[in-house]
């Protein structure tokens, strides 16, 4: 295919053709669909009005919310159409069987005949009766998008009964990341999914659950590879098979492995076995106390300490109770690096 021309939107041309137009809204509205497609997904914008949500009524009927459609034609490299529903209005249900089950669609439909009678609406698609549940879905018509499923079973008069009105409505793209500071970040009621950069703070935070979270943007782009904190103190090694390593882990803590022997030991209180300190970047924010086995546990000066370890704010690593005469030490910690 030769490429289409005009382009969009060119000065002084009246020639745009209503697909064009159509397709521009696409690319610059359209909700993620599969790679090398060429009909958009549409789906309803989620901050304007009501999102058109579908209600059930303690009737045969539905209420549609206001808000703002995209509904992609069917046709390839036609684009989507755009309508909104600034007013809520009902739509009307077939009646149900008294002995059957069937199901509905609730759908944005546009109806583009060519000619200035092109219209859209929300309509229901009945589907057809079965003498078993749930039944089959009716085909979506041309030209629309799905909102909502309407389950019938023998007998029904209502339509908000739990599990009757199941929401099926495809969110078109959530706006780009949001500048603000964390005095005005986005408020809860904003769709989850909204997502904020804090400049005060650089912190990234997405709505998710109706709640405020933040992402971390600490952690490194790819998995850190081990490194070696030797050397050590005199009198603590790095026998044969035994290691002594740390890394930082993707949800940003330092995580440090050590399976080493000593000569000297510790006493009851902690003694640093590192001859250099972490680097910065690898070092908590607070002192972390973390659990250590050994093969021989200091007897002085008291015989009820538990062998420990510490990493210090200052990048050293310190171990407790550890007997001079210990041959494995071991342990594996993972430390937050930001509490």
């Amino acid at each position: 295919m030769t490429a289409v021309n005009p382009p969009w939107a060119c000065q002084g041309r009246t020639d745009h053709p209503a697909a064009l137009v159509r397709m521009a809204q696409a690319g610059a509205t359209g909700a993620p669909f599969a790679l090398g497609g060429t009909s958009p997904a549409g789906g309803v914008d989620p901050y304007f009005g009501q999102a058109l949500a579908i209600t059930g009524l303690a009737s045969l009927n539905v209420q549609v919310g206001t808000g703002l459609v995209f509904m992609p034609n069917t046709t390839a490299w036609n684009g989507q159409y755009a309508g909104y529903n600034s007013a809520t209005f009902n739509v009307a249900l077939a009646a149900a069987s008294s002995t059957q089950w069937r199901r509905d669609l609730i759908v944005a439909q546009c109806t583009d005949p060519g000619d200035n009678t092109a219209n859209w609406n929300v309509v229901a698609v009945t589907g057809t009766f079965s003498s078993s549940a749930p039944g089959a879905l009716p085909a979506q018509p041309a030209n629309s998008i799905l909102l909502a499923v309407v389950n019938f079973v023998p007998n029904m008069t209502v339509t908000n009964g739990g599990g009757t009105v199941v929401d099926s409505r495809v969110m078109n793209g959530l706006k780009g990341v949001w500048p603000t500071t964390s005095a005005l970040r986005p408020s809860l009621s904003c769709p989850n999914g909204t997502m904020w950069y804090e400049s005060d703070t650089q912190s990234l935070g997405v709505i998710i659950g109706g709640a405020y979270r933040y992402i971390n943007v600490s952690a490194p782009a790819v998995q850190d590879p081990w490194h070696n904190f030797n050397p050590l103190a005199a009198g603590w090694s790095v026998p044969v098979n035994g290691y002594a390593k740390y890394r930082k882990t993707f949800d940003n803590e330092v995580q440090i492995e050590g399976a080493i022997a000593t000569t000297v030991g510790t006493s009851g209180t902690f003694t640093t076995i590192t001859a250099s300190a972490l680097p910065a970047g690898y070092r908590p924010v607070n002192d972390h106390i973390f659990p250590v086995t050994t093969d021989q546990i200091a007897t002085s000066p008291t015989t009820n300490q538990s062998p420990k370890g510490k990493i210090m704010t200052t990048g050293h690593i310190q171990l407790q109770a550890i007997s001079s005469s210990a041959n494995f030490i071991w342990w594996e910690v993972r430390c937050p690096l930001d509490i």
